[in-house]
């Protein structure tokens, strides 16, 4: 396989799960608000695209990762949850040992709830806490405060979870660098696995976005960004968790082994409305598609609204939106801009990369490991131009 190809067989699926119980004012997924009656019908509809996808399934090669995402995914209930397990496995296999990712909010979890989700198998709980200060979580339009957040981490570390992930938010406006440290600190306390600090990103369709552009709610200080970063790292460095991804600190042994497969490259198989793809060229021609000699993967992605998706699939068998084809050059791009992103960072390709990246080195904007750029923290700070150097040298 060339490394300027889409690695594969696909050894990864996302499985997109829309209902939410409300709408945060910063959300831009492709979610459904209520939709209890639609639950039923849009499980059915992604056993059916499974169905449909199961040709770039091959002998052998069963997933190393299922992620289950949203959306609210903890609000389909526990035999919805396991039709879909079931499915998964018989159509593709999952191998010892792989990962099982449930994305789950704070409100709404028992004891119980969390047994039922650890009987079917899943193993790795990613908790929406974003906060654990409750002026932020107003702000945020969070639908719980941070006693409820703190209860859920007890609830699931007491029912059994050996693998949590929490998500927080930064760069709040009108919050300090305080608030968050205390919000992070408190966090720690239940010693989770893995912590994604996320800043807060202004998206032009969102009730955000709209308030910024009206002058209603301030944006995000490029200042508050830098300073919770630098102190989300700090804090994290010192309780034992290593960043490796920008945005991503883990336990040794614990990082997402999911998310890494997409930053590094690899074939990914998604389902549900909103969800993307990533093939290899040979499972995109296995499912069908017509390719051109220099198409090295296809990026496929489903249309966003849950009833025109289950729509689509009912009719068609599958609730594609659109694919590309995707070229060696493209994939180049990339991998070298995902690859700056890791804490391993990413191989160069050539001699004139690797003199540009000589003269990044000088600049204190990245570490050269051999023939491996590594972005320093102040590569990271400008890490869109730094990634723009290396590709026109490439």
């Amino acid at each position: 396989m060339s490394a300027e190809a889409v690695a594969g067989p696909p050894r990864s699926l996302y499985l997109h799960l829309p209902f939410c119980a409300r709408r945060c004012p910063y959300c831009d997924f492709a979610i459904l608000v209520g939709g209890e009656s639609l639950r039923e019908p849009y499980v059915a509809a992604v056993l059916r695209e499974l169905d449909s996808l199961s040709p770039a399934a091959r002998r052998g090669a069963p997933l190393r990762s299922l992620y289950l995402g949203g959306g609210t995914p903890s609000l389909l209930p526990p035999p919805l949850l396991e039709r879909l397990l079931v499915a998964v496995r018989q159509r593709f296999g999952l191998a010892p040992g792989a990962e099982v990712t449930l994305e789950a909010n704070p409100e709404g979890i028992t004891p119980g709830l969390v047994r039922d989700w650890l009987s079917l198998g899943i193993n790795r709980l990613s908790l929406g806490v974003q906060s654990l200060d409750d002026p932020t979580l107003r702000w945020l339009g969070r639908n719980h405060d941070a006693a409820a957040a703190e209860a859920a981490l007890a609830t699931a570390r007491a029912a059994g979870v050996g693998n949590l992930s929490c998500d927080l938010i930064f760069a709040v406006p009108s919050r300090p660098a305080s608030s968050f440290g205390a919000s992070l600190s408190r966090l720690l306390c239940f010693q989770p696995e893995h912590v994604s600090c996320y800043e807060l990103t202004v998206e032009p369709g969102t009730e955000l976005g709209r308030d910024v552009a009206r002058r209603r709610r301030p944006a995000p200080s490029e200042g508050d960004f830098l300073e919770q970063r630098r102190l989300a790292r700090e804090m994290l460095a010192q309780a034992g968790l290593r960043r490796y991804e920008i945005s991503n600190y883990a336990r040794p042994g614990h990082e997402s082994r999911h998310n890494l497969n997409y930053w590094q490259g690899g074939a990914y198989l998604a389902a549900g409305c909103g969800a993307h793809g990533l093939l290899d060229r040979d499972s995109a021609l296995a499912l069908g598609w017509e390719l051109a000699p220099e198409t090295v993967g296809v990026r496929y992605w489903n249309l966003r609204a849950a009833s025109t998706y289950v729509a689509r699939v009912r009719s068609e068998g599958q609730g594609r939106r659109g694919w590309e084809p995707i070229t060696a050059a493209q994939h180049r791009l990339e991998l070298l801009a995902c690859g700056l992103r890791l804490g391993r960072g990413t191989r160069l390709g050539g001699a004139a990369q690797l003199a540009r990246a000589r003269q990044l080195s000088a600049l204190g904007l990245i570490r050269l490991r051999g023939d491996r750029a590594v972005a320093t923290e102040r590569g990271q700070e400008v890490l869109d131009r730094v990634t723009l150097e290396l590709a026109a040298a490439g």
